[in-house]
């Protein structure tokens, strides 16, 4: 019932963004969140140990988390103990932590400031949200992985009790490099990692005369870690560029051939066929789409999803942004573009968008995000009014959360017209999913 339930207020959803006046959603109460409140166990930074810090993460299943370190520049394969791994949930449930960042500042016992989110991976079984955390402490920085039960309960855990294998990438960025005075290139070394197919890849910098690489490995680990240098066209810059990192990706089916989907600074989008991703091979990505300038792509995910116009599930990729909307793109469109030949020529001004077709969604604030399941996105964002970092799910088919604005629906002597049975019966699921189920209108 769930399902189905979600698939007819995605499809209201966006009719409601697009002004629709046709269809009716279902309203169901019991998807009233009980998440809103954190239980907290009984730990603090105390019991943390000095350490490389976990920059990155990616499941390899649901009893392998793989980490990447830019301070060792390495990367590690942790076993989850067996209760972890094995753990399940019953249905998709919404995360609502609105006030996430002041609960994890009270769990570990340290300022807010004193703690830095590096990356969140979501549990394909359970769908805890296991995070990477820096956290600052007189004794010097140590590193945390905290998990995040629907449920609400914090619970640290100790890598050094977890069974680990670690490679030392070849050529790690060099630490004598710095951009804007403290930035080194070797924090650059992974910019992000994508399991696929039993392989693990590895975007990020190193030493080589083509810096941008592109490294694999499998597992259990090799010795080494296989490595091709990356190039690709980048239309706001009007050149091809091979020292700027892919700093976000997400692998896919197109055209029959699993591809990576590669999203850069400023913001270019590149399509590499994975059977090019040989050892010592020099690749040319195909750039197919500018998305625009100025901006740091955070996450590219890739999922299915309903869409409204087809009246039918379809497979989407969005590419999250720091500084600018997400972009949301039909995976048919990414195909048809990546037979094409490709963006070639500079935008004529700045602010202009090329290629391949895609909608913006408003997802703001955004530092970190993951496929929850298959109805929501999990995202980890700041509030620009509070500060605050919040821990929430989004719809897949609206990204956006109703509770973030004010708008004359709102208003309580505000009446739903006939022709807006869809956005009511939207609204009137999504308000207890986003933990406010006493704004149901009847």
């Amino acid at each position: 019932m769930m399902h189905n339930f979600i698939l007819l207020t995605a499809a209201a959803s966006l009719c409601f963004i697009a002004g629709c006046s046709q269809g009716s959603v279902s309203t169901d109460e019991e998807t009233s969140p009980e998440n809103t409140s954190a239980a907290i166990d009984e730990n603090s930074v105390t019991k943390l140990t000095l350490g490389p810090s976990l920059n990155a993460l990616e499941f390899g299943g649901s009893d392998l988390l793989f980490a990447a370190s830019n301070d060792d520049g390495s990367v590690y394969a942790f076993k989850l103990d067996p209760d972890e791994a094995n753990e399940t949930i019953d249905e998709p449930r919404p995360y609502n932590f609105e006030d996430f960042g002041s609960r994890i500042s009270e769990f570990l016992g340290v300022s807010p400031l004193d703690i830095t989110y590096n990356d969140l991976a979501v549990h394909p079984l359970s769908t805890a949200a296991f995070l990477s955390l820096t956290v600052r402490h007189t004794d010097g920085d140590k590193p945390a992985l905290l998990k995040v039960r629907q449920s609400g309960t914090l619970s640290l855990i100790d890598i050094n009790a977890l069974e680990v294998t670690s490679v030392e990438l070849n050529e790690p960025a060099s630490t004598d490099v710095v951009f804007w005075r403290d930035i080194p290139a070797a924090s650059l070394t992974v910019t992000d990692l994508e399991y696929s197919d039993g392989k693990l890849l590895i975007a990020g910098l190193s030493t080589g005369e083509f810096a941008s690489t592109l490294r694999q490995l499998e597992y259990p680990f090799e010795e080494a870690a296989r490595s091709s240098s990356i190039e690709m066209f980048h239309t706001a810059h009007n050149q091809n560029e091979t020292r700027a990192p892919i700093r976000a990706m997400a692998m896919a089916s197109i055209n029959g051939e699993p591809t990576l989907i590669a999203a850069y600074t400023c913001t270019p989008l590149v399509t590499i066929p994975a059977a090019s991703l040989v050892d010592g091979a020099h690749v040319m990505g195909k750039t197919v789409a500018e998305l625009g300038y100025g901006n740091v792509p955070v996450e590219v995910l890739a999922f299915t999803a309903y869409n409204p116009q087809t009246q039918g599930l379809e497979d989407f990729v969005l590419v999250i942004n720091r500084e600018m909307s997400a972009n949301l793109i039909r995976l048919e469109d990414l195909a048809e573009a990546t037979t094409g030949p490709g963006l070639t020529t500079a935008f004529q001004g700045l602010g202009d968008t090329m290629g391949v077709e895609n909608t913006r969604h408003p997802m703001g604030g955004v530092i970190q995000a993951d496929n929850q399941d298959s109805q929501f996105l999990l995202v980890l964002r700041r509030n620009i009014d509070t500060g605050e970092i919040e821990l929430i799910s989004q719809i897949k088919g609206s990204y956006f959360r109703l509770s973030d604005f004010v708008s004359e629906y709102n208003f309580p002597d505000y009446t739903y017209p006939e022709s807006q049975a869809a956005t009511l019966g939207f609204h009137n699921m999504v308000k207890p999913m986003e933990g406010y189920p006493e704004l149901v209108r009847r």
